[in-house]
């Protein structure tokens, strides 16, 4: 199995095991779970079908003989989900993800673990391992997050109504609404950008005063930095989408504390908006998200086609405004 060197950022001595898992998905959008065997490290839980990636193994070369093995399966082409790392109290695992695009055979539990096909919706339901529970919310999301400017920066709310529907018809399925600090939004106007984010299959997130938030119809809330280093817990049920925007791993570990679903990671490059701002680079960027116990996006300087770039250094995806359909 391929192993890390210990980490003077984490703190602990202990090799980390990294892993390739996949997700398969069948022809109703049901997604692949199998059971892990009795006298085995979390025996019961239902997991991603994937192992440990061997010395010298590629990681997809890794997932592609773990189905065989596993499901007696063949899969084709996959490409990069996202990695997180989480601390066990016997063992450190980095548990990278792939989307398995096709699959030949049918799976079975080749070694004579359960298998079985799961909606999405209903994952959250199963006994899963902490590794793998931060992912499930991810399966039906998209990657590519459009954050807005402020509603009071444009000329009137019908103009800024018009730039939402415009960023949802550029294809955009994630979106932020950001008001300015202290700006109030209309109620008409959020019911306006709701029934239209519904109408596109999409899904919008709060961010903001959290009083005002709380009492808007989003599918969850985006936390600035300051947010995050004030609450104690989550404050959202689980059902809804929680976001956070971190700069650094120890701002990660703390939106971790407090169940945050997916953090951004920011600044990875230069940005007009936060000229004053030092960016971490890629390289930076990828160091950190190779400790995130949580599911990363990059955010600063970003573009779409960032996309490939990021999902490539473990990130789920990538975050911004201008470039993400805003003029």
């Amino acid at each position: 199995m391929a192993l890390e060197s210990p980490n003077p950022d984490t703190g602990s001595d202990v090799e980390t095991i990294e892993v390739a898992a996949g997700v398969l998905r069948d022809d109703a959008g049901r997604v692949l779970v199998s059971r892990r065997l009795a006298g085995r490290h979390l025996a019961g839980m239902w997991e991603f079908p994937g192992g440990k990636i061997e010395a010298g193994e590629a990681p997809e070369a890794a997932l592609q003989r773990e189905l065989e093995e596993e499901l007696g399966v063949m899969a084709g082409p996959s490409r990069p989900m996202v990695a997180v790392r989480h601390e066990y109290r016997e063992k450190v695992v980095r548990l990278r993800l792939y989307e398995v695009h096709s699959f030949s055979g049918t799976p079975r539990g080749a070694e004579g673990q359960e298998v079985r096909w799961v909606e999405p919706s209903r994952l959250g339901a199963l006994e899963m391992p902490a590794a793998d529970r931060p992912l499930i919310r991810l399966l039906d999301l998209d990657g590519h997050y459009s954050i807005s400017p402020s509603p009071g920066a444009f000329e009137s709310a019908d103009h800024f109504f018009d730039a939402w529907r415009a960023s949802l018809e550029a294809g955009y399925k994630l979106l932020r609404l950001r008001p300015a600090a202290g700006e109030r939004v209309e109620p008409d106007l959020i019911a306006r950008i709701d029934a239209l984010t519904r109408e596109f299959g999409a899904r919008w997130i709060a961010s903001g005063e959290l009083e005002q938030c709380f009492g808007w119809p989003a599918d969850g809330i985006h936390l600035d930095t300051r947010q995050l280093m004030t609450l104690d817990k989550r404050p959202l049920p689980a059902h809804r989408l929680l976001i956070a925007s971190c700069h650094d791993l120890e701002e990660i570990r703390i939106a971790d504390s407090l169940c945050v679903d997916l953090v951004t990671l920011s600044p990875v490059m230069p940005t007009a908006s936060h000229p004053d701002a030092l960016p971490m680079g890629w390289a930076n960027f990828e160091r950190v998200v190779r400790r995130s116990p949580l599911p990363v996006m990059a955010l600063g300087g970003m573009h779409p086609d960032d996309w490939g770039r990021a999902r490539t250094s473990g990130a789920f995806g990538v975050a911004g405004i201008s470039a993400f359909g805003w003029r």
